[in-house]
């Protein structure tokens, strides 16, 4: 992606055909991965060119998406320390885990089994002792402990605790906050991600599809959300599902204008309306999808939020395409709103992909005001156009949402979901 000032960086180079298999093995160790050992080694080389660009020697990952995203490991293990090493010679990275998660290693990462290391289990949930001083033994034992090393110091499950111990106990390093050295490439997604990204797309259709189906006048949201549980993981006929980077939301009743509240027990009622916003995933890449129904006839005020938000994403969605900033993208759905009187304040739609809870978000784009972040052919978008005003109570109340996630390509966008642009009313 390109920020004012920085270079631009070029996405992956596809090395084989679009429609192969995506189940490689690596031939040392015979374990299935993602994506075939060449393009983890192409990631690595635009890390590496980053790094160099820093003057870093070693690089510390930790966020469980550059784990999966450089060296293929999928595991719900990122609730225990573990770190991936990079140094900036053109090596095999190091992985360094709990000892219950080195056979998840073994099974997912293209690694040799030498650089799968484990630290003993007294590290785990210990007081007086933390499982960053066995990173930091394994960086001296290597011989990393010396110059600049980065780390990522904005990232979920990288404690303030956790760094101090890496810093304490390589002193001789002057440590380096990496920033966003990592998302920054892997927002701009190779052929085969992109492959990826339109079958979390396929499911994500499947799932909305699903929901609107179950959606009617008595069920609890918890039973709806259970019913979209079972779609994403059981995706659609030809390939399998997963659960998203984040929970389903129904947005219903008394928190219809609460968009990120957890669905509960309460009973959806005739006469009300449900904004949904849900995710399919296919191997951790992730696409969302926003639509929402109306139980019985809609008030006139919802019919006309709903025509001016369907324009409004319509006018964002085409002016998208490399070489435009997201602030650009913004302005063409501010300009539909203000031109009915009408504003919102906050972005509408951020890159997303590959990733592990509590997001989906890449934390690299956002389409809001002012954002001079252009976009690039690879780049998927969440272009999420929502309006919410009052509780939903009250007369001229009008919550409704509505989003796509697309990728963009030469001279526009592609939509990798395609559930039909509209509001749905059931009896």
């Amino acid at each position: 992606m390109v920020r004012p000032g920085s270079p631009l960086r070029h996405p992956l180079r596809a090395k084989s055909p679009a429609n192969s298999t995506y189940q490689h093995v690596h031939k040392e160790s015979q374990m299935p991965t993602a994506f075939p050992k060449e393009e983890y080694q192409e990631r690595l080389r635009n890390v590496r060119e980053q790094m160099a660009g820093q003057g870093l020697d070693l690089l510390v990952s930790t966020d469980p998406a550059h784990l999966n995203y450089l060296s293929g490991f999928d595991s719900w293990s990122y609730q225990n320390t573990q770190a991936l090493l990079v140094p900036k010679e053109d090596l095999e990275p190091v992985w360094v885990g709990r000892g219950v998660d080195k056979g998840g290693a073994y099974h997912t990462t293209w690694l040799s089994r030498d650089n799968i290391v484990a630290y003993a289990d007294a590290f785990s949930d210990a007081h007086s002792l933390h499982a960053m001083e066995a990173v930091a033994e394994e960086i001296k034992r290597r011989g990393w402990n010396s110059g600049r090393i980065g780390y990522e110091g904005d990232t979920y499950y990288f404690t303030p605790r956790a760094f101090f111990a890496l810093r304490d106990h390589v002193p001789e390093a002057e440590w380096i906050d990496v920033g966003l050295l990592v998302n920054e490439l892997k927002t701009i997604k190779s052929p085969r991600e992109i492959e990826f990204m339109r079958k979390a797309g396929r499911i994500t259709d499947h799932v909305m599809q699903v929901a609107i189906e179950y959606l009617r006048p008595g069920i609890r949201e918890s039973e709806l959300a259970g019913r979209i549980l079972q779609a994403q993981a059981e995706g659609i006929e030809s390939f399998h599902g997963a659960l998203p980077s984040a929970p389903p939301l129904i947005l219903s009743g008394a928190h219809v204008s609460y968009p990120h509240t957890p669905f509960t027990d309460d009973v959806i009622t005739t006469g009300s309306y449900t904004a949904l916003e849900l995710a399919g995933c296919y191997m951790r890449y992730n696409a969302a999808l926003c639509r929402t129904v109306s139980l019985g006839e809609p008030s006139d005020s919802l019919l006309r939020v709903g025509d001016i938000v369907k324009e409004g994403l319509e006018a964002a969605m085409s002016a998208m395409k490399p070489g435009v900033t997201c602030h650009d993208v913004w302005a063409a759905w501010q300009a539909v709103l203000e031109r009915e009187g009408y504003q919102k304040h906050s972005r509408i739609g951020y890159s997303l992909g590959l990733n592990y809870h509590p997001t989906w978000r890449d934390h690299t784009a956002s389409l809001r005001k002012g954002e001079m972040v252009q976009l690039q052919e690879g780049m998927c978008f969440h272009i999420i156009c929502g309006m919410w005003a009052g509780d939903g109570t009250k007369e001229g109340d009008a919550n409704y949402e509505l989003s796509e996630t697309v990728v963009v390509k030469k001279s526009g966008i592609e939509l990798l979901t395609n559930v039909e642009r509209k509001l749905f009313i059931k009896d």
